[in-house]
């Protein structure tokens, strides 16, 4: 497979958990199958929270990466049919560039650290909402 930026032939690697990718060596992207941004997900292989710490929540990010990528039309590297720029689960700030076809996802260099600071964002908060939660039924028993 080759580079939808730069055409330059893909390598395989093995990401955190062992995770076959497909990475380009001269700009840095990479082209993940489907189900591969999933298992990236489900791994913690690296501590976000500097990270998580520096980055604010800023609204507006999306859109300026939007801006970025319109009127770039990238050819799947496994199917060669046009992908489409969305911005990864709607609220993570993160655009990336998705085959509707083959289901294939094509990332940037540096967007899975953004998404791997967005899956440890979504941990968190999804842990402080469930202690509210019972913390709040506590007290309808109080």
């Amino acid at each position: 497979m080759r580079c939808p930026l730069d055409h330059t032939e893909l390598q395989s690697k093995r990401y955190e958990d062992n995770i076959k990718v497909d990475a380009c060596p001269s700009c840095g992207g990479m082209w993940l199958g489907k189900g591969e941004l999933e298992a990236i997900q489900e791994t913690q292989e690296r501590n976000y929270s500097e990270e998580l710490a520096r980055i604010p929540d800023l609204g507006y990010k999306a859109y300026e990466l939007a801006q970025q990528k319109t009127g770039r039309r990238l050819q799947c590297p496994q199917c060669n049919k046009e992908m489409e720029a969305r911005e990864y689960a709607r609220c993570s700030q993160v655009m990336i560039d998705v085959c509707p076809h083959c289901h294939g996802i094509w990332l940037d260099q540096g967007e899975i650290e953004d998404l791997e600071i967005f899956f440890e964002r979504s941990r968190l908060e999804a842990g402080s909402l469930r202690g509210e939660f019972f913390a709040s039924l506590r007290t309808l028993f109080e």
